[in-house]
Formats: structure tokens, sequence, C-alpha cells
């Protein structure tokens, strides 16, 4: 049997097909072992062990209280979780996809053991910190029995140090004879042994758990799961080396049979030349006559070929392009990065839009579809390249009325329905849904009568109503429909009938709008007088109204009640951060969730801004009641409010005032409420302070020493004190750290820490800082100028001052004002205060190293997340606080000591410098020094002073 001319023609090339396919399949099969991919494995093993023992020594140190956040611990399990899902994948390219199931459950059970432990080791440690301050507290008063004190403080510490359970029913006898003696005490010794016995018993309640839980994590069985699963992994990989091997053999002999198969179809392909010749013209006249444009590149990116269609798309001959890599074609802004000529360029396929330029300079868009040629006769000559492109100037202009209708439909605030003939809804607008509540998913197919009646209109009704809509084609007026929840609106409606060419109906397009709020508008009037506008809450003038109201009804009962201001810590930061609009949701959150806690007839208030007020005029005897409504408050804030997609965890400050005792009128009562909320603030936040009268006094001392600070530039009164830092191996100085004093008319020097927050919260911080700015560079530039080798100054800054938004560009005109080197100027920003506002300090520090400012951590390790602070923030020195450094030269303190390592290494690791804070004893010198700690500042060198003193200490002399 003959084979037609065809099959004669394909055969070489199917037997090539074949052979080639089978050597594929081949080398596929003998590739499936990767060396690489076990190294992988077997690295990522060792990574999970490591860090599971990384994991368990954080929960170890976390619950000796070593270790003061769970960052480490959640980057060290979220690490292993990645790990497990890389193995994963590589077990599933092995074929043993299940040997990793058992131990990637251990790891489920072990993180929700982690989770527990984060969560019950957090109220085991406050309960026990609060405990311990309650217990002192108490101790120091003279109500209660000290004997009683000391026994439950002793029992509960020695049963969380030793986990002895036949103490607990002791502990509790103790905790319930404290409970009835603290009822018989008075005034804040009753509710502090009333929160002195719940925290005992939160102690008691959670020490063994969490032990366990510490137990439970530490015994996971993870690690043996994954050793195991690791071995059933290598069996794997060493049966598909076998595997591969057989098939490499296979691979070599079916490469010799496709040697033979290529010399056959060289011999055809001479003979298919002489075709191919005679059918190029043909094609060249095709190419000719398609509707779109046609290029054709050879090897080296010059033009070999444009039809006609190209022709007359760019109004350019061929014969004017022929061997040239048309660059002119597109317009001058896009030619040196046009995604098509860097495609062609590569030798890859392209399928996009690129916009063209006339001869007569009209740009217009275009869409190409173009790809690599393969090379015919010569494997070392690069490959040519062929496209297509059309005009899609029309189709542009098309989607953009499409999208310009879409937009419009969009937008509208007005709902709007489009219903087929059928009056069976086709498409709705966002407005629909934000209206009638029913989604597009909802409502498609459905007539409106039956997604949106109400009932409330009779038959006549909607007779009368398709009337005009048969007659006229339009309809409008006014119906009452009802909402997905069920509730009735009243709105306004509009609809059109559209016909088609034949006249017949093609769609009805409704709009409409909900006219209530139009309707609601004097009775919002009124309520506006005496409501929120946000909250929905009581405002001030109800507030006053109700609490004038309640103190006339207690003076005729002779019965006390309670004033609870409060108002949300650091609630700038969350309207500076997430804006305005976010900060409202927060408010009305708050306001839902404090609303929910009060009973009948209590009221609970907006001010202002986001302070808030609760009135309690029932069930209040004592200060005590007052108390635990404010520790309601209070717990409420413990759980975060999600805004945005976001947790935001806000704490507040509560200020309280109880009729009669601090206060008879509702105007005292308020005003008291709010000086114990001030104290409340002052206290550090986060908690509640009665009224005292010692208060009022503290107040206004506190006023005068604002008043006087307002002044004390004008007067002359700071003063600037230097403290050296010292290299740790020379000892000599290299630069100075500026600290800001106050030579007060009659209270004397005082430190920085009896006014730097005072200016903080009263605005002045921003002048003081400049000041000190100044002053240091100026002082610095003078030194220099005399000679001194002083090397640079260290100027303390508050984060409220980076918060100013021109705080950058004063720094910068203080630079240049002074002449000072900005290389010679470091800011100091302590750790915890670079928590307030992130990003914004991140772009300050970023900005300002720019210009060559060095920029210093102060206070390090006190904070949270100090080691997501050094990998992140752009910084230069590292201050180690003095509390670390304290503990690195005694006995028993191996742990201050490998702590303070750890951050030197780490320092130096990302190329920082160290300066340890408080050094004082020739010891501390000597470990520092072991440790390559950089620079040295402390009472050993000298105490902070003038400047005129400073050329005379002995590391200053040692420089000359």
């Amino acid at each position: 049997m003959r084979l037609k001319p065809v099959w004669r023609t394909l055969l070489p090339w199917l037997l090539l097909a074949v052979l080639g396919g089978v050597l594929f399949m081949f080398y596929i099969q003998s590739s499936v072992v990767d060396d690489k991919a076990r190294s992988q494995v077997e690295l990522d093993m060792r990574q999970i062990l490591a860090l599971d023992t990384r994991i368990n020594l954080d929960v170890l140190r976390l619950r000796h209280r070593q270790l003061q956040g769970y960052d480490s611990l959640a980057n060290s399990a979220l690490q292993v979780t990645n790990l497990l899902q890389g193995l994963q994948r590589q077990f599933e390219r092995m074929g043993r996809p299940e040997a990793l199931a058992s131990a990637r459950q251990a790891w489920l059970a072990k993180e929700t053991a982690l989770d527990d432990f984060k969560r019950q080791n957090t109220v085991l440690v406050n309960s026990l910190y609060h405990f311990v301050n309650l217990s002192r507290q108490l101790q120091t008063t003279k109500e209660g029995s000290v004997d009683l004190l000391n026994a439950i403080t002793r029992d509960v510490l020695v049963f969380v140090n030793e986990q002895q359970t036949e103490e607990i029913p002791a502990i509790f006898a103790h905790l319930e004879q404290l409970e009835a003696m603290s009822k018989t005490w008075s005034g804040m010794a009753a509710t502090r042994g009333s929160l002195l016995a719940a925290h005992a018993r939160q102690i008691v309640n959670n020490h063994l758990p969490v032990q366990r839980l510490m137990l439970s994590i530490s015994r996971n069985h993870f690690t043996q799961d994954l050793e195991l699963a690791y071995g059933e992994y290598i069996r794997a990989y060493n049966q598909a080396t076998v595997q591969a091997e057989y098939y490499r053999r296979l691979m070599a002999i079916f490469s010799l049979l496709m040697v033979v198969a290529v010399v056959l179809i060289v011999l055809r392909l001479q003979y298919t030349a002489r075709e191919l010749e005679s059918s190029h013209s043909l094609l060249d006249n095709i190419a000719n006559h398609l509707g779109e444009g046609i290029f054709s590149f050879d090897g080296e990116g010059r033009l070999n070929f444009m039809n006609r269609r190209a022709e007359h798309l760019l109004g350019r001959r061929e014969a004017d392009l022929l061997g040239r890599d048309l660059v002119e074609i597109w317009p001058r802004e896009s030619q040196s990065d046009s995604a098509f000529r860097a495609a062609r360029q590569a030798g890859r396929s392209f399928e996009g839009e690129e916009w063209l330029c006339r001869a007569s300079g009209e740009h217009f868009p275009a869409f190409f579809l173009g790809g690599p040629l393969p090379n015919l006769d010569d494997a070392n000559v690069a490959q040519g390249y062929v496209a297509s492109f059309r005009d899609v100037t029309a189709q542009h202009q098309s989607e953009e009325r499409l999208r310009i209708a879409a937009s419009v439909f969009d937008s509208l605030a007005e709902a709007m329905t489009i219903a087929g003939p059928d009056g069976r809804i086709i498409s709705i607008n966002p407005a629909f849904s934000q209206i009638t509540g029913f989604s597009e998913a909802d409502a498609r197919g459905k007539t409106p009568g039956e997604l949106l009646g109400s009932g409330l209109h009779d038959k006549e009704f909607f007779r009368e109503m398709w009337r005009s809509l048969n007659e006229s084609d339009h309809w409008q007026g006014e119906i009452i429909n009802r909402r997905k929840n069920g509730e009735t609106y009243p709105e306004w409606l509009s609809i059109t009938a559209v016909r088609n060419e034949e006249g017949d109906v093609a769609q009805y397009i409704a709009l409409f709008s909900d006219i209530s709020e139009r309707k609601q508008v004097e009775a919002r009037i009124h309520r506006l007088s005496y409501h929120d506008l946000l909250t929905g809450l009581a405002n001030r003038l109800l507030f006053q109204d109700r609490l004038e109201t309640a103190v006339r009804q207690a003076h005729r009962s002779h019965r006390p009640l309670a004033v609870i201001l409060f108002d949300l810590d650091h609630f700038k930061n969350i309207n500076d951060s997430l804006e305005h609009r976010a900060g409202d949701s927060l408010l009305s959150a708050v306001g839902q969730r404090i609303q929910a806690l009060l009973h009948e007839g209590d009221t609970l208030a907006r001010l202002s801004g986001d302070e808030f007020a609760i009135l309690l005029p029932d069930g209040i005897t004592s200060h005590a009641d007052a108390a635990k409504q404010a520790s309601l408050v209070m717990s409420a804030f413990a759980t975060p409010f999600e805004l945005e997609g976001r947790e935001i965890h806000i704490t507040v400050s509560i200020g309280i005032a109880v009729y009669p005792a601090d206060g008879e009128t509702w105007e005292v009562l308020l005003k008291n409420a709010d000086v114990a909320l001030h104290n409340a603030k002052s206290a550090g936040r986060a908690t509640f302070r009665f009224f005292q009268e010692s208060d009022n006094q503290h107040s206004l001392e506190r006023l005068e020493l604002e008043n006087d600070l307002r002044h004390a530039i004008r007067r002359n009164e700071l003063r600037l004190y230097y403290q050296p830092q010292v290299d740790t191996h020379s000892g000599m100085i290299y630069g100075v750290e500026a600290l800001c004093y106050w030579q007060h008319p009659t209270r004397g020097l005082l430190m920085p820490h009896d006014f730097i927050s005072l200016a903080e919260n009263s605005g002045y911080i921003d002048a003081l800082g400049r000041w000190c700015l100044e002053n240091g560079c100026r002082q610095l530039v003078e030194w220099q100028r005399s000679g001194l080798p002083i090397q640079w100054v260290a100027i303390n800054v508050s984060a409220r001052q980076f918060r100013n938004p021109g705080f950058t560009e004063m720094v910068l005109e203080i630079v240049e004002a002074t002449g000072i080197n900005p290389n010679c100027l470091e800011l100091e920003l302590t750790e915890s205060s670079m928590a307030d506002d992130p990003e914004r300090i991140f772009n300050v520090f970023t900005q300002l190293r720019k210009k060559g400012l060095r920029i210093a951590i102060d206070d390090f390790g006190t904070g949270y997340s100090s080691l997501s602070y050094l990998a992140r923030y752009p910084v230069d020195v590292v201050k180690i606080d003095k509390s670390f450094v304290d503990g690195i030269a005694g006995e028993g303190e191996q742990n201050s000591f490998s702590l303070v390592q750890a951050v030197v290494l780490m320092a130096h690791t990302l190329h920082m410098k160290t300066v340890a804070e408080g050094v004082e004893n020739e010891e501390q010198r000597r470990c520092l020094m072991k440790m390559q700690c950089d620079l040295l500042q402390g009472y050993l060198y000298s105490r902070p002073c003038l400047a005129s003193a400073l050329i005379d200490l002995p590391c200053v002399a040692d420089n000359d």
C-alpha cells in the first residue's frame, strides 16, 4: 500500500516527534531526583528543629518573666508554619504527601497551646504585678491586719515559686478572711483589699494551668513526628534515584534513534526547501490583502517585511523602512520603554497595546500580537520576529463611553433598577443595595413588587402606574416599599419604559431615592439639640440637665450618686494614623460598648472629643460601688475594637466624684471629676482615680509650674548639662549627651523628669526642644573651634516633636544657622516613644539621615518591639538602658549579661554603634569592654555638668 504524498511528507516529522516525546518523557523521569531539593529539605528540617527549641526556650523565659514581649515567640511560630508549608510541597513532589500529616497535626496542637499560653500567662503576670503592688499599698495603711496580709502575700508567692497545691485551701481561707475584713475598712483600703483578693484568686487559679501548658508545649511530639517524616522522605528519594538512573540509560538509547531520524529529516528538508521557495510569493500576496498590519524582523532586529495594511496605518512606505529598527514609529516619550520592542529584543511572545506614531505625527493606539520566528537556516544566527497590529482607536472610544456610563450608573446617589420587558430585574446599582439592603444576587430575576412590596398599596395604585407607563412610557410618584430587614420606608420613584426600533418595550428603567430622611428632619433637629451627632448619646447640655436633676433628688432622699468622667488614652494617635473617619468609628463603638454595661436610669454622654461622662444616680452606697463601675468600664476595653479590618487596642483614664462627699452641686461634681481624670492621666493612664481635696492644690501647683515654664526661655532659666560618652577601650571622650535642666527661681534646680512631661502635655515641648537644639549645636561648634576634640552632641527629642509637620525643616534650619556639621548632631528618641506614630517617625528618620544626621534609640530594651525597631528603622546608635547595665556584673546576673551581649552583637550585625548608659563601676566597664560595647556613659566618668566644667574632666584632658 502506497502512502499519500502528504503522509510521506509528515512521516519523518512524526518519527522525530515520537522519538522526541519519548526522549522528553525519559528526561522528565530521570530528572525527578533533585539534590538541591533534598538539601533544602534537610536545611528546612534543621531550621524547624532549631526554631522549635527556641520556642520552648522563649516559653520558659516568658513563664519565668525573663522575656517581656511575645514578638520572638510569634515570629518563630510563623517561620515554622511557613517552613512546614515548603516541606509539604517537597514531600508531595516525592509522592509522600501523607508522611508529613502527623507532624503538621502535632504542630497545630502546639500552636493552639502557644496561643492559650500567651493569653493565660499575660493574665497571670498582670495579676501578680497588681497583687504585689496592692499588698505593698495595704501594708502601708493603718487599716487591716498586717499579719494576715503578710501571710497571704507569703503563701501566694511561695505557691507561685514552689507549686505546692496542698497550700491552696489555706490560701483561699486567708483570702476569705481578707475579703470579710476589707468590707469593714473605709475608702480606698476597702477597694484595694477586694482587688488584692481577686488578683490572688486569679494567680492561684491560673498558675497551674499555665504551668501545665508550658509542659505540654515542651513535651509535644512534633519534632519526633517530623524526624519520622524525614526518614520516609529519604527512603522515597533513594527509590527515585534508582529509577532515574534506569531512565537515563533508556534516554541514551533513544538519543541514538533520534540522530537517525534527524538524518532522514534533513534529506527530506532539501526537497521541501524547493517547494517553500515557490510558496513565498503566494504568502506575500496573502499578507498584503489582510485587514491587519504585519511586521517581520530579522535576527538583528531590522525590518525585512511590511504589508500594505501596515503602510496604510503608519502612512509610511516599506521601502523607506526596510533594514531599520523602526524606533521612529513609536512616540518619543515611549521609545526607550516600549514593551513590544523589549519583547522583540528578548525573543518573547507579546500580546498587548502600544501607542504608535503616523508619518503625520498623529498618535494612535494599536493592538499587537507577535512572537519569535524559528531559525530555519543557521543555528548560530539570531532568530527573527513577526507581529501583526491593528488600530483600536474606535474600540477605545466605545470602551470609554461604556466606562462613563457604568461610572454614572454606579456613582448615582439615587437607586437605579434595570428590568426586562417582563418586569424582572436585570441589574441594580450600588445605591439600590445601600437603600434596600438587597444585593444584586438577591434582586436579579425578581420583580420589584415581589422583592420590595410592602403590602400598603392597593391594586388600584398599581393599575394606575401601569396605565401611565403604557400610555406615556413614564410614571413617577411616592411609594412605600420594604427593605430586606423588613423595615418600610417612603421613596420617590420614577419609571421609564425604553422601546426598541420595532416599538416594543425592551427595558424598564426605575430611579428612586429614599425620602424618609426628609420627613425626619424636624425630629432630628430636636434630637440634635440634646444628643451627640456622632454617637447618638446625650450631649453636654442634656447631661448637665440630668445631673442637676439627679443632685436635687439625691439631696431630698439623702442618698449618694456618682459622676464618672473618662477619655481615651492616646486617641490623637489614632486620628493621625487612621484619619478622623476611623476615630469617629471608634468613638461610636466605645459609646455602644459602654452603654451596654449601664442600667436603666444611668446616663452615658459624650461631652467633647473623646471625653465621655457617666451619671450613676442609683445603686451607689460608697466609693467602692463607683470603683466597681469604673472597673467594669476599664474591663470593657480589654477586648480590642475592629476598625477597617484592623484590631485597635486602647485604654481609658477615669476620674470619679461622689455626691455629696466630693461636691454638693452639679457644677462642683463635674469639675472635681475632671480633676480626678487629670490625675489618672498623670498617673500613667489606663487607671482610675477618685477626687481628693489635695488634688486641687496639686492642680494649682502644676498650673503655676506650667506658667513658669512658658517664661523660662525668656528669663534665661534653662541650662544645658553635658555628660560625656567615652570610648570603651581608650577611655577618651568621643561625644556628649545634652540634658536640659531648669534653674527655677524658687524651686531650685529641676531635673528633666520634673518638667519635660509637663512641657509635652502643655504643648510647650516644641519651643523647649528648639532651644535645646540651638544651644547644643552652638556649644559643640564653640568647643570644636577652640580645639576640644568632641566629635558629636546627642540631644533628646520628644515623639511629639517628631509629629510636628515642620520638624525636619526646623532641624535643618538650625544646622545651617549654627554651622554645625550634620554628622556631629545626634538625635535621641526613646524606644517606647517610637510606638506612638511609627510610620511618620520612620519617614523623619530617613529624611534626616539623608542630610547626614545621626539617629539613636534611647533606653533600648525597655519596650516590647525592640528587635523589629532595630531591623526596620534607619538607626545609627543603640543606647542600652541603665536597668540592664546594673545587673551585668553581679553574681547570679547571667541573664542580664547575656541580654546585653545579645543587643551588642545584634547592633553590630546591623552596622550600628552601641552606648551603655549608667556605667558606675570598674567591673561594669570591664564586662562591657569584653562584650565590645563601643561607648560608655555614666557616673564612672562624670555626672552631667555645665559646659564650663566639662573641659576639666579627666576623660577630656586625656585627649589633649
